[in-house]
């Protein structure tokens, strides 16, 4: 069994979690830190923006070493909150509703990356001109739905309804500018989830509505014969991930009894060769999880 911890949105509350996957999430020990946006939060969003929290996820501030938790949410909220503390976000800003953010990342220089998939737009906005800062540049890419920042290759990578795409990023903090620099059709429709395959920087996971994938950079292909891709290529997969310490591939999917349309209660884990198991947060409407650990997302 793997030992990082695992954060997901979870929709019923609605909340973030972080959970210790060693422990039974039936019971309030595993339960490591939660946020939700409180009247501390001092957020530069309205109340409303907060309902269906989809992305989580850890990161440094490179300049100054201090550590947030990434956050968007569907109605609109984009925040970044201090790490453990909580209280006072660092960042913030509505996205709208209408837009539908689904994907957040923290760049190099302290602004922050942002996918909208109703909006159909990846946008970076100049967080690190403070923390009330609403200015952006925007690139359109269709059902946007994931961002991802590659230290490798110095590019952000997207994800959208029919293209993983790279962008280069110019200009300066203040002023950024964005340029689309590759493009690569899914296999498939629906992208949803992009995510590093740990251990291996030539590859990112991609999920769509129909099924898993990994990206080989290198050679531009899509490889549909990765490990244990006959149990891990499955419909409407929302999130999908690598643990570095331990190699467990962690999956969400969305389970059709669920009283959320989009959501699950549980987190399958795939170890090793053949090793499966199933972690449960009862009555509960888990969009994605992330392994709560930088090197792993």
């Amino acid at each position: 069994m793997p030992t990082t911890p695992i954060v997901l949105t979870e929709q019923a509350e609605p909340e973030i979690l972080v959970m210790d996957p060693t422990a039974d999430w039936s019971t309030d020990e595993a339960r490591l830190w939660a946020w939700s946006p409180g009247p501390d939060s001092d957020l530069n969003a309205p109340d409303e923006a907060w309902y269906h929290p989809d992305d989580a996820r850890l990161r440094t501030d490179e300049r100054t070493g201090e550590q947030f938790v990434m956050v968007s949410d569907s109605f609109g909220l984009l925040a970044q909150v201090p790490y453990p503390a909580g209280g006072r976000v660092a960042w913030s800003v509505d996205g709208t509703h209408e837009a539908s953010p689904h994907g957040i990342e923290l760049l190099p220089d302290g602004n922050v990356a942002a996918a909208a998939s109703g909006g159909d737009w990846v946008r970076i906005y100049t967080a690190s001109q403070g923390r009330d800062s609403e200015e952006f540049v925007e690139a359109e890419l269709i059902g946007a739905h994931q961002v991802l920042w590659s230290d490798q290759d110095d590019l952000l990578w997207a994800l959208g309804d029919d293209e993983l795409v790279t962008f280069e990023i110019g200009g300066t903090p203040a002023e950024p500018s964005l340029e689309r620099t590759a493009t690569y059709d899914l296999p498939t429709s629906g992208g949803h989830d992009l995510q590093p395959v740990s251990g291996d920087q030539d590859r990112v996971w991609v999920t769509t509505v129909y099924s898993v994938f990994q990206f080989v950079k290198s050679e531009q292909k899509w490889d549909l014969r990765y490990p244990r891709y006959d149990e891990l290529y499955r419909v409407n997969v929302k999130s999908i991930g690598t643990d570095a310490a331990s190699g467990t591939v962690l999956e969400t999917a969305v389970q059709p009894e669920n009283p959320c349309g989009h959501c699950t209660d549980h987190v399958d884990l795939f170890t090793g060769t053949d090793g499966r198991s199933t972690l449960t947060l009862p009555d509960s409407e888990i969009y994605r999880a992330r392994w709560f650990d930088e090197e792993s997302n």
